[in-house]
């Protein structure tokens, strides 16, 4: 129906599932009563072994009193740097049952960007699992105020840092002197608690921390469950960062269905991790399904010529199934004779994947519905806990985010923007009163996305309201704060970022015509006009090392990793600059855009 402003508002229901879990720690205490189970967890240790729901409860528990005789109290930060592992969620609960809140630090941050985030969020403890990590925290120690650093693994630590043993050690005295205390403690904390504080990287650069409430964190689960519902017999294979509310959120959905979390190895033995744990479901980003399904097409172009051919029939019969819904006898014999046997070396039992963090290109879409692998694709943000809408296997819509989770509204703006509404928006971002308002103006969550709603309620994203962009490995990157220190480089004229949906971060330069030449005589490169200049091999890797040379502490995802010279300056006439001379990101890039395509043709193993 059409709101009051003219934008087109779409409302779907969903009845509440369980109104006693209006919290994480709620959900962990239904689970103990309801979900036991001996392989509640797998973990790789030299060899898959089972963690049953009882060893982790206790964990969770044993932390959770050490936590509170360190002194924790209810609203304290606590911050989490780790890569994937069962440690990262017996903290995450740990934390969440004292009324504390759970910072994520994403692991492959740099020293002065995991300082930011320490100094915004003042966390009196600090967990870190390896020493490599624990060597990130010591080099920028004197200038953090947490109480306690606290190693994951024994061997990380030194005399001056605890370890997680010692504090379950602690726990143990605790549950003997004090039983029943930890039930207590997690029945205290409110729904309308903070939660999670997760960064997240505006346009600007400048880190701002989403505060999520335990409501808005349930409330999303609940309403997820109802589009996706999952069984006690699932296995969810966790592999995306836990920093990232994504993966988090499908451990808590796995979690509450009594589903078995396996934590993969890392991110280069996902495929081998599926062969061995047999996953039912996984959450990947695009950049995952493409790789996966270019290295399908790269085996199948080395093998026979008459392989090749039946690959390729089949596929076009599986497309042909996607696109009517008729299930004919060709594609039954392509499912037995092909596809069969792509899902078998994925374990040959997952029922669905889940897409989230960018979009998914339809032609890769297509392909995983084919051959029985379906992906359902969902949209969100960190500021929504995070999905807003999500498709289903039973009722998806290909090219599509799928159609509204839970209590959510959605409107769409009259400039195309999509705004949000419902107990999922999170409550603020932390000390930020102005960008909080701006965010949540008129008391909808302005997303930034542009999109359009079909007749039957699938959400389509059609543009990016904002600068940010997003690779197709679901990492943002705000590309103005680099530019700007590119633009310092005496050789460019002016720089422009690319990489959005792409899978890494390009550059276009308007090169500093008489800076280059005087710097191809001093060094005895010959040429004649400038379009020989900005082609010669020297000139390229003089660019490639001072970009290099400028951007040494940001993340490996946003360093640039190709460039390419335009061969003429931006301009006001030119319509790649607007009168007050800032650029115009969407015209360069139509503009360019042969230029920006050829930088992702041909580009190997980045």
């Amino acid at each position: 129906m059409l709101n009051e402003d003219g934008g087109i508002l779409i409302k779907t229901a969903e009845p509440d599932v369980s109104a006693n879990v209006s919290t994480v720690p709620r959900m962990l205490l239904r689970v103990a009563e309801k979900c036991r189970k001996p392989d509640a967890f797998k973990v790789k240790r030299g060899e898959w072994v089972n963690v049953s729901t009882e060893e982790f409860l206790l964990r969770v528990e044993e932390l959770s009193l050490a936590l509170m005789g360190l002194g924790v109290k209810p609203g304290d930060r606590i911050a989490i740097m780790s890569e994937n592992r069962l440690e990262w969620a017996i903290a995450d609960y740990a934390v969440l049952s004292v009324g504390a809140i759970t910072v994520p630090i994403y692991p492959t941050l740099s020293p002065p960007q995991v300082e930011v985030l320490i100094l915004d969020s003042e966390p009196e403890l600090i967990f870190v699992s390896t020493a490599e990590l624990l060597g990130k925290l010591l080099s920028i120690r004197h200038r953090l105020h947490a109480r306690y650093l606290v190693a994951f693994e024994p061997n990380a630590g030194n005399a001056e840092i605890m370890t997680l043993e010692t504090l379950y050690e602690m726990g143990q005295q605790s549950m003997e002197h004090c039983p029943g205390e930890f039930q207590r403690k997690a029945c205290a904390v409110g729904c309308d608690d903070v939660a999670t504080i997760i960064y997240t990287s505006g346009t600007t650069g400048v880190p701002k921390g989403a505060m999520l409430t335990h409501r808005n964190l349930i409330s999303n689960v609940l309403a997820t469950s109802q589009r996706l519902p999952l069984l006690p017999s699932d296995v969810n294979l966790s592999f995306l960062p836990l920093s990232h509310i994504f993966q988090r959120h499908v451990d808590y959905a796995s979690f509450y269905a009594g589903s078995t979390i396996a934590y993969a190895e890392s991110i280069g033995s996902v495929v081998e991790d599926m062969a061995a744990v047999r996953p039912t479901f996984a959450a990947g980003v695009p950049r995952f399904f493409e790789k996966m399904y270019a290295r399908v097409l790269s085996q199948i172009s080395r093998g026979p010529a008459i392989r090749r051919a039946i690959f390729n029939k089949a596929v076009r019969i599986g497309r042909a199934y996607v696109r009517t819904g008729k299930k004919t006898l060709a594609y039954c014999v392509a499912d037995r004779m092909v596809f069969d046997a792509i899902r078998e070396r994925l374990g040959g039992r997952l029922r669905f994947f889940i897409s989230g963090g960018a979009a998914l290109d339809r032609e890769v879409a297509e392909f995983f519905w084919a051959v029985g692998l379906p992906v359902c694709e969902g949209y969100g943000l960190t500021e929504t806990s995070p999905v807003v809408t999500l498709n289903g296997p039973a009722a998806a819509r290909i090219g599509s985010v799928g159609r509204v989770v839970g209590d959510q509204e959605l409107q769409i703006a009259e400039d195309g923007e999509i705004l949000v509404r419902g107990s999922n928006i999170m409550k603020g971002y932390y000390k930020m009163p102005e960008e909080t308002a701006e965010a949540l103006e008129g008391g909808w969550f302005h997303t930034g996305d542009i999109g359009e709603i079909d007749p039957d309620g699938f959400l389509r994203i059609t543009d990016r309201k904002k600068d940010l962009i997003v690779t197709s490995s679901g990492k943002n990157v705000a590309p103005q704060p680099i530019e700007n220190r590119l633009k310092l480089i005496p050789y460019f004229e002016n720089v422009v970022l690319v990489g959005d949906r792409r899978k890494f971060i390009a550059a276009l330069i308007a090169p500093n015509y008489a800076a280059l030449a005087a710097y191809a005589r001093q060094h005895g490169i010959a040429f004649k006009t400038q379009a020989e200049l900005i082609q010669k091999p020297e000139i390229y890797d003089l660019a490639m090392n001072e970009i290099q040379r400028h951007t040494q502490d940001l993340s490996e995802f946003e360093k640039i990793k190709k460039l390419a010279f335009l061969d003429s300056e931006f301009s006001v006439d030119g319509g790649e600059l607007t009168p007050t001379l800032k650029i115009r990101r969407f015209t360069i890039e139509r503009k360019y855009r042969a230029a920006i395509d050829q930088l992702y043709d041909c580009s190997g193993a980045l």
